[in-house]
């Protein structure tokens, strides 16, 4: 099978592409996501950004998070409010734009798989698989997590740009230029939206190596590493002395568990949803092993050019999945995370999905000739499984959103009938209610989760929500307290006497606290260390 970059035809050729990958993206994400953006709900940051752009307004609201939130993020700050102002509190519109992000990260990574010499039909299967890898999904159930999108997106429009440009005539040096700075402004863009790229970026090198050669290519790695480094050196390293960035000795002791779980993910790829089998999953990894290692021998043997082309994409695969998890490196976050933490494959996402798809492709070809229908056959059936495989463990966990999101409706009215109205400055202690709908999807858990939610239902800022479940409630000398730990450090909610209620959700009951013993006896009725 001959290689073809991405065709240097008339203008009407590309869009004809664009709009044939578009369209089948399109089609995919209505198929698997549709119901879910109908059904699903806030989550998580959805509630938090959605109370505070009603408190402080659009311009407020992002300062306030590009300044003392996440400095190095200053586009994402700025897009944040966005939805919030567009859509106000109606979870479909915002899943939908969710959706929409998703679609067109996933056809930027098709742009790029383009740009770097990918045939048109595998191009798409793999921008197909992409947008249903099942293990970073919070992208696109998650409201707030699909702003994430934006990075990988830029950064492939970036890489694409550059590329088209270092392949450009000497006599063509003025639009050369223009592309130049076109594709720096994308890489900034990634940036500035979510890190996840700065590696991907400093060794651009590797990918333009694919169209053009070192000499060509030399001028602009050098521009992109020096890029990398001033932005690292002028807003990352900075940022780290506020905010709580990891060491590199912490880096580097996560590599050999982030490493592990990479590979149990790897192999889950080509597993059933219900096979979780360690045994089953090193089985796997033994067989795309052996498959590698003949596709080397055979090579070795013979002239077999596209079957070291496809082996090649495999390697650049697995190194893409490792280049996608640098700037994660420390922070507690694993390839195996589950909910709304699975952001953590954002980038990696596309590394596994072209070392999967090679490692098919490889196997095809090492039982049928490119060409011949039995190769075809072959690589579609194995695509389809995979696809399959995928859109099964995404609906799974859409459902789990869904039953997060119904839960949460249900616990936020059972609050209302029991307190219609909650007087200023209250502080409600809830009991009795589940924190997660499984699989690490949250269900108003955290502290300024639940106070959001509260403030946003009952229309006064000056109230807050603690859940107690699972928490250590103590009854103080002037105030009732509740403990937590988040990132290692303890945190305590304190509620005076007389400004304080608790609630249990599964009676449903309310206690008004004016008084250390009114504390004392509400958490006898509760039993709030036994929930």
């Amino acid at each position: 099978m001959r290689l073809t970059g991405l065709p240097r035809s008339p203008t009407r050729r590309l869009s004809r592409e664009l709009a044939f990958a578009g369209a089948a993206l399109v089609g995919l994400g209505l198929l698997v996501f549709g119901s879910y953006v109908l059904h699903g709900g806030f989550y998580e940051d959805d509630w938090g950004n959605a109370s505070t752009y009603r408190e402080r307004g659009y311009w407020e609201m992002a300062f306030d998070f590009w300044l003392h939130g996440k400095p190095w993020r200053p586009v994402l700050a700025f897009l944040l409010p966005l939805p919030h102002a567009l859509f106000g509190l109606t979870p479909p519109f915002h899943l939908a734009a969710g959706l929409l992000l998703a679609i067109l990260a996933s056809l930027g990574f098709f742009v790029f798989l383009r740009a770097v010499g990918i045939e048109l039909s595998h191009a798409i299967g793999l921008a197909l698989l992409a947008l249903v890898f099942p293990w970073s999904d919070a992208l696109r159930l998650w409201a707030t997590g699909s702003l994430n999108n934006i990075a990988p997106m830029a950064y492939f429009l970036g890489a694409a740009v550059a590329l088209h440009a270092l392949r450009l005539e000497p006599a063509q040096q003025p639009r050369r230029q223009v592309l130049h700075a076109l594709s720096v402004v994308l890489y900034l863009v990634s940036l500035f939206t979510y890190e996840i790229a700065a590696p991907a970026i400093a060794l651009s090198g590797l990918v333009y190596r694919t169209r053009v050669s070192w000499s060509a290519l030399r001028a602009r790695w050098q521009l992109d590493a020096v890029m990398v480094l001033v932005w690292l050196v002028a807003i990352v390293y900075p940022s780290s002395r506020l905010h709580d960035v990891r060491s590199l000795s912490d880096r580097l002791t996560s590599v050999p568990e982030s490493l592990v779980q990479a590979s149990s993910l790897f192999a889950s790829v080509f597993l059933p949803r219900g096979i979780t089998s360690p045994v089953a999953k090193l089985m796997v990894l033994v067989a795309v092993g052996v498959i590698l290692g003949t596709a080397f021998r055979r090579i070795r043997n013979g002239d077999e050019r596209e079957l070291w082309t496809w082996l090649l994409r495999a390697c650049a695969g697995f190194c893409a999945i490792g280049v996608g998890y640098v700037m994660f490196l420390g922070y507690g976050l694993y390839p195996l995370a589950e909910g709304p933490e699975n952001r953590i494959n954002t980038l990696s996402t596309y590394g596994f999905v072209v070392a999967a798809y090679s490692v098919l492709v490889v196997l095809c070809l090492l039982v049928a000739r490119s060409g011949a229908p039995w190769f075809s056959i072959l690589l579609i059936g194995g695509t389809l499984l995979v696809g399959v495989g995928f859109i099964d463990r995404v609906r799974a966990d859409a459902g789990r959103y869904e039953a997060s999101a119904a839960q949460q409706s249900e616990q936020l009215a059972t609050l209302r009938r029991v307190l219609p109205r909650i007087p200023p400055r209250t502080t409600v202690f809830t009991f009795g209610h589940s924190l997660t709908s499984g699989h690490g999807v949250p269900i108003l858990d955290a502290p300024w989760v639940l106070t959001a939610a509260v403030k946003l239902r009952w229309n006064d800022p000056s109230l807050i929500a603690v859940s107690a479940v699972g928490r250590d409630v103590s009854c103080g000398h002037d105030a009732a307290r509740v403990a937590f730990r988040v990132a290692e450090s303890d945190q305590v909610y304190a509620a005076r006497y007389g400004r304080a209620a608790f609630v249990d959700l599964s009676i449903p009951s309310v206690r008004h606290v004016h008084s250390r013993h009114d504390c004392r006896e509400a958490l006898a009725a509760f039993r709030a260390r036994g929930r």
